[in-house]
């Protein structure tokens, strides 16, 4: 079940909410949120309803051995043990099909689990804090199935680590600055995702066979916008509603078009997950503590893992390495000619540098990736432009204008000088402007322009 599915928007979204609240407990509360966590589950199909429960089980099981044993040497064993099993489960629902077609077998056409990406890592997470004495094992199956399966997050995160939350799972209130906060972002995300998003979604599927200089460039860049509305959109809706249900998730998107280098772009965007691979890889593996060769090792593992945990195409792997390289040699060259440019110039050549692995990112085989980057230096044009280029950014310039402006900060700049202005008639102004936004969102989903979330393939 999407977000923006009209059955979740106008029946499970405030159902659940209705019964939340009239629950007295926190006990109460969290099983009522298990069992609605996992009909919204089960309504992309029951096996993988029947795999997450395995799944927390597992975890459950192996939390408790973790937290009892006193031998240093079993420690490890039960963990490597239970954060082998998880991983031997994502590959097998997530890589093993691809793999065995590439090699000429038969697949087994296993049904993929909606998620499973990043409720394995919340996972592994788990483990990870227990054995990293960072937590204790969560004695409440039911608790630890609310972490694992709470329905806002479990589709596309943000990858809560469980220390992030467990005192959350215990005991939450839900204030009126939640309900309020929570509200406005939800709306957000929505209008991020259907408004923008799936607008350019449309100028996206319109120049996938464009062969012109301007094509190509108009394709790269409306994706770019696209992913990131589509994304972000995701997760302040995710975020928001948590906030009903008295939980603070952190922050995913910090608009990442206006960072000034490399390393500043991964610490805005999918937050989340840069921040998994830092605390559970980078870290361990020693980080930069143990000289140049060791720290380009261990940078070149984290970016390889990253691109291979978006999917076992070979178009992630190139746009892992992609990232492998650009750090290093940020780090140890380019860093110091960033920071002679201007501000602009600084976001401007960040945005080139990103907008170009997304390409990588957004192609369906690397020959496609590599012929599109070509056309994008000139090589291989069938021209400057066509008509059918001319007509897509005709009729979507407004909407790319718009984009641009605000994947930049420029709406929370304007609602704070509204607000500094008009103050509490403000306040109503931009509630009843919101609202509006809504109804559109919802015309919209009613006629049938709404388009699946990106990031749902990974």
């Amino acid at each position: 079940m999407s977000f923006t599915n009209l059955l979740f928007l106008t029946a499970f979204l405030p159902l659940s909410l209705l019964l939340y609240h009239l629950m007295k407990s926190d006990k109460a509360r969290n099983l009522l949120l298990v069992a609605l966590s996992w009909l919204f589950y089960a309504w992309g199909g029951l096996q993988s309803l029947v795999l997450l429960i395995i799944v927390t089980l597992w975890i459950w099981v192996t939390g408790q051995a973790l937290d009892t044993e006193q031998d240093p040497r079993w420690k490890t064993w039960i963990f490597r043990a239970g954060t082998g099993f998880l991983l031997l489960v994502l590959i097998l629902y997530k890589y093993l099909d691809f793999w065995l077609q590439a090699v000429g077998l038969e697949p087994l056409n296993l049904p993929f689990p909606l998620g499973i990406s990043f409720y394995t890592f919340c996972a592994i997470s788990y483990l990870a804090d227990i054995r990293m004495q960072r937590c204790l094992a969560q004695k409440s199956f039911w608790n630890l199935a609310l972490y694992l399966s709470f329905f806002p997050k479990i589709a596309q995160g943000p990858i809560t680590a469980y220390h992030q939350i467990e005192a959350q799972l215990v005991r939450r209130s839900v204030t009126f600055q939640d309900q309020g906060a929570g509200g406005l972002q939800f709306v957000r995300g929505l209008a991020k995702k259907v408004i923008l998003a799936d607008g350019l979604a449309a100028v996206v599927q319109g120049l996938q066979t464009s062969s012109t200089f301007a094509g190509v460039w108009l394709l790269s860049l409306a994706y770019s916008f696209q992913l990131y509305f589509d994304f972000s959109g995701y997760s302040d809706m995710a975020i928001g509603m948590s906030r009903w249900f008295g939980f603070s998730l952190p922050a995913n998107f910090n608009h990442p078009y206006r960072a000034t280098s490399i390393r500043d772009f991964w610490r805005r965007w999918h937050i989340s997950l840069s921040s998994w691979f830092r605390d559970y890889v980078y870290i361990p593996l020693g980080g930069s503590r143990e000289g140049k060769n060791v720290l380009i090792r261990n940078l070149f593992i984290v970016w390889l893992l990253t691109g291979i945990w978006h999917g076992p195409q070979f178009t992630f792997l190139l746009w892992g390495l992609y990232y492998a390289l650009l750090i290093t040699v940020e780090r140890f060259w380019m860093g110091d000619v960033l920071k002679k440019l201007p501000y602009w110039g600084k976001v401007f050549v960040v945005f080139l540098l990103v907008n170009t692995g997304w390409v990588f990112f957004a192609a369906p085989d690397a020959a496609t990736a590599f012929v599109r980057l070509g056309r994008m230096i000139g090589l291989g044009i069938s021209g400057f432009a066509d008509n059918q280029v001319w007509f897509w950014l005709r009729t979507n310039a407004l909407l790319l204008a718009a984009a641009i402006l605000f994947s930049g900060g420029l709406y929370e700049r304007l609602q704070n000088r509204f607000l500094a202005r008009w103050k509490q008639p403000g306040v109503l102004i931009l509630a009843g402007f919101w609202i509006l936004i809504l109804i559109i969102c919802l015309a919209a989903i009613v006629g049938g322009t709404s388009q699946t979330f990106l990031y749902f393939a990974f």
